[in-house]
């Protein structure tokens, strides 16, 4: 969560602000039981100007699963 904190987001907003930048990721299904959830989720829009490459960076190492593409499988 530091790097969330760091953003001045929650990690629910950076995690799909993630899924939006990257460009392996082609849809990104959200869940909400409260309307509150709707409305934060929505707000991860606002951190993607946020997410530099170092960011990105700073993300995926702690991850370490990045997505990729089919053709990086061939």
């Amino acid at each position: 969560m530091p790097i969330a904190s760091a953003l001045g987001c929650t990690l629910a907003q950076m995690a799909l602000a993630w899924c939006l930048k990257n460009p392996n990721v082609s849809t990104v299904i959200t869940g909400a039981s409260r309307t509150s959830q709707v409305t934060e989720n929505m707000q991860a829009i606002d951190v993607l100007p946020n997410l530099t490459g170092d960011v990105m960076a700073s993300i995926e190492a702690v991850l370490q699963n990045q997505p990729q593409s089919a053709q990086d499988f061939r």
